[in-house]
């Protein structure tokens, strides 16, 4: 049925569904810039945690570097001391002698770092020729203190029998200096030390709040840790990354020792926090607004709409009817319009009723213009027998010069009446020449008029009447006021491939540059004025040639102007004005 196909293509172009669908789309482009932007965040956020636990721990493994560096120093004053170093040589009554110089030597040694909780003198044989602190009774982990080691090494963790306290020793060896065999060995410097200065150096080493960060030793005994809960020893599966933790490691230079960190990964991806939270109440408020928009625009806008458009339905079939204005704003403005419309249909109907009447009146009146019109084609040939009349007389006369005007005048008329827009260049030259006669009687020889045309472009074709009023205006604006004589030089060449050149060319009194400026703006404008036929050029050459046409002018007061025109090689008879225009507006 038409009713119903036509009510279902108006659902189909509803502007609340169109209006819905486009409140989806932009839900939905809103939900996935907020995905989108979450999952930047997260990845902007575990990558900058990431490259600041990289920092930390870059930090941390420098101080550590740092701490081996002033243990070597001090394993070195202390073992190659004069009095440690001459103890490796000494037999046991010397070392009886020297034992009170060696006390002394450790002790200062201890008070170099307070950690040193004890020190280890052995000899060649690994057997124990002197010590202080810890260890002078038997140790439980004697046999971790008594290892032989070629070079300087850190041990595991390990705790004494009277102790509960954790420890781990430095096996520093010491070499015979004087012997000339590189490398031997007389015995071994052991520095029994705690543990407590890697809490110091691992203070501020977590990159987020509950980054938990150990310093293991060998058997992945905890020597230092900071964050999370105490653990003696981790377990190998707390040293991979899990679903719960990001774990990095990284190996240190001191023995077997090695930095973990373990990030946890609510911190890694959604630490965010307060960010986070804002991110999602500025979508969540974004998706509001967006809601009472569609609501807005439906109430404000589709609602009305679907109003006006039940309305026209219903006024073609009752004409009289006038929709009820509730609003001020444009809606409003539309159905005060609306009706203002029907108003004026209503008017306009009555007033066709009437023009209808006038219409046969004057379509009468209109066939006698057409009487006219055709009478009046009589009237040029009765100017040219005229003009043919007068130059007989004039030779009867023997007044050859009034012959010779009159001839070229009825030439141009009869040129001027020629009906067509489109002439040959030769017919152009010809029409030029014969004006140029009449210019060179009236002015007496004062004002000459050459027109020079380039071989081969005689049967081109060109609109007519392009080149006489320009020369006229260069004779009566340009060289009629000049004291002396005058000239004009008109040229037709060929241009590069299928285009014209035209030039005209006075040496008159010129044109001022602002009325130069005038003339162009008024040329740009499609504007006219009385007296200026280049207005008509102009106009008629984009008629013809559109933006093909080139026009130019260049004029120096006292020195002349030159006018410039590049057309195509062709032309076809089209809009143009008529040359008979041309006449009207000059």
């Amino acid at each position: 049925m038409p009713g119903s196909r036509k009510k279902g293509t108006t659902g189909k172009k509803s502007v609340f569904r169109q209006l819905l669908i486009m409140g989806l789309v932009l839900l939905l482009a809103l939900l996935a810039a907020f995905v989108l932007t979450d999952r930047q965040m997260r990845m902007a956020w575990s990558r900058n945690v990431l490259n600041t636990n990289d920092q930390l721990m870059a930090q941390v493994e420098g101080k550590m570097e740092e701490y081996d560096q002033l243990m070597t120093q001090i394993a070195t004053v202390t073992a190659y001391s004069p009095t440690i170093y001459t103890y490796f040589f000494q037999d046991p009554l010397e070392r009886v002698v020297s034992n009170e110089d060696v006390n002394m030597v450790f002790s200062n040694t201890i008070l170099l770092e307070h950690n040193i909780s004890g020190i280890y003198m052995f000899d060649q044989e690994m057997s124990l020729i002197a010590s202080m602190g810890k260890g002078l009774q038997k140790a439980k982990n004697m046999g971790v203190i008594r290892i032989r080691k070629s070079v300087m090494d850190y041990s595991s963790l390990f705790s004494f029998q009277d102790s509960s306290s954790s420890y781990y020793a430095i096996y520093f060896p010491v070499f015979n200096l004087q012997s000339q065999v590189y490398g031997q060995q007389i015995g071994m410097c052991v520095l029994v030390m705690r543990p407590q200065k890697f809490l110091d150096i691992l203070e501020g080493a977590q990159a987020t709040e509950h980054t938990q960060v150990y310093l293991l030793d060998g058997n992945n005994q905890v020597l230092a840790a900071q964050g999370g809960q105490w653990q003696k020893r981790l377990d190998p599966g707390w040293l991979e990354t899990s679903k719960d933790y990001q774990v990095k490691c990284k190996n240190l230079s001191m023995g077997r020792w090695k930095l973990v960190t373990r990030i946890p990964k609510r911190e890694l991806y959604g630490a965010s926090g307060m960010a986070l939270r804002f991110h999602a109440g500025a979508y969540l408020l974004a998706f509001a607004l967006l809601m009472c928009m569609i609501v807005f625009c439906y109430r404000r806008l589709a609602r009305p709409i679907r109003e006006l458009d039940q309305f026209v339905r219903l006024v073609a079939e009752h004409p009289q009817m006038r929709i009820q204005i509730k609003r001020q704003d444009e809606i409003g403005a539309v159905k005060e319009r609306l009706n203002g419309m029907l108003d004026s249909m209503e008017k306009k109907n009555r007033e066709i009723q009437d023009a209808r009447e006038k219409a046969y009146k004057m379509e009468a009146a209109e066939r006698q213009l057409q009487l006219l019109a055709y009478r009046n084609q009589i009237n040029p040939h009765f100017l040219y027998n005229t003009l043919d009349c007068i130059r007989a007389m004039a030779l009867y006369h023997d007044e050859d010069e009034i012959a010779e005007i009159t001839m070229a005048l009825a030439k141009v008329f009869r040129f001027a009446a020629k009906g067509g827009n489109i002439v040959k260049v030769e017919e152009e030259v010809n029409h030029i020449q014969e004006y140029a006669s009449i210019i060179e009687h009236r002015f007496r020889g004062r004002i000459s008029i050459s027109i020079e045309a380039q071989k081969g472009v005689e049967g081109k074709p060109m609109i007519k009447f392009l080149m006489q009023p320009l020369i006229e205006n260069a004779v009566f604006h340009g060289l009629e006021q000049k004291i002396g004589g005058g000239e004009v030089k008109a040229s037709i060449f060929q241009e590069g491939s299928g285009r014209l050149g035209i030039q005209i060319e006075d040496n008159g009194c010129g044109i001022k540059k602002e009325r130069l400026e005038e003339i162009t703006a008024m040329l740009e404008r499609g504007e006219s004025q009385k007296g200026i036929g280049m207005a008509n050029i102009y106009q008629r050459l984009k008629l013809f040639y559109g933006e093909e046409a080139i026009f130019s002018i260049e004029s120096t007061p006292g020195v002349g102007t030159r006018i410039q025109i590049r057309i195509p090689d062709w032309v076809e008879e089209g809009n143009g004005a008529d040359v008979s225009d041309l006449f009207s507006r000059r």
